[in-house]
């Protein structure tokens, strides 16, 4: 898979208006929860934003440009941060994708996953733009871990982070919506469960105490994986 340093492409010349970029994302990102790739419109999201679809055409000329540029504004801002402690970087990632997918607008950024699957054509490239920032964010972190011995050298950067995101987008899809509210008012169990699980099978050299301690309030910071 090739390596995208920048978004997907942009449209030059167009008008400046972050009120009404900001209201179109959030529809385009409603739409998008609701029915899915098949039923993502240009109609349909000038209807929820409250915009006519000259406006829309004028930004995004085409539907999968207005995709691309809802799901590219989800990301994280800033570069990955590498704390010197593998247990503190990652329960940080974990954070930031479980306040991700139980956002406002968590369910597009689950099904944006899938979709690019059924779709690679018309979704592909938006989604490698942000699975690639997040495969390099999380590359950095265990190698950083490597190369201070936490982590054994022949470990894979890739697997450690697919079992840290599969495991929270797998709790996430099964819980049942009623505990959705408090789960997302309350990750931070969840998130210290899943960080130990994984660090367990990976062979971390760090202690339980150490973990605890590391651990912090949970919150996760500015940086991101991506």
């Amino acid at each position: 898979m090739a390596r995208m340093s920048t978004p997907p492409r942009g449209r030059p010349g167009r008008p400046v208006d972050p009120e009404i970029d900001s209201r179109v994302l959030s529809a385009a990102l409603e739409v998008y929860s609701e029915v899915g790739w098949a039923g993502f419109t240009m109609n349909a999201v000038a209807r929820r934003g409250g915009v006519g679809k000259a406006a829309l055409y004028r930004r995004w000329p085409t539907r999968q440009d207005l995709f691309a540029a809802a799901i590219n504004s989800l990301r994280t801002s800033g570069p990955v941060e590498i704390t010197g402690s593998l247990y503190r970087d990652l329960t940080q990632t974990a954070n930031r994708l479980i306040n991700r997918f139980l956002g406002p607008h968590g369910m597009a950024s689950i099904r944006a996953l899938v979709d690019a699957k059924i779709y690679p054509d018309e979704l592909g490239e938006a989604l490698d733009y942000v699975r690639q920032s997040t495969i390099i964010g999380g590359r950095k972190i265990v190698l950083a871990a490597v190369d201070s011995g936490e982590l054994p050298p022949d470990v894979s950067p890739s697997l450690i982070m697919d079992a840290l995101a599969g495991t929270l987008v797998h709790r996430i899809l099964l819980i049942p919506d009623t505990r959705r509210a408090q789960l997302a008012a309350n990750p931070e169990p969840l998130v210290a469960q899943v960080v130990d699980l994984v660090l367990r099978g990976v062979g971390w050299q760090g202690t339980v105490s150490t973990r605890r301690t590391e651990s912090g309030s949970g919150e996760p910071r500015t940086a991101s994986e991506g």
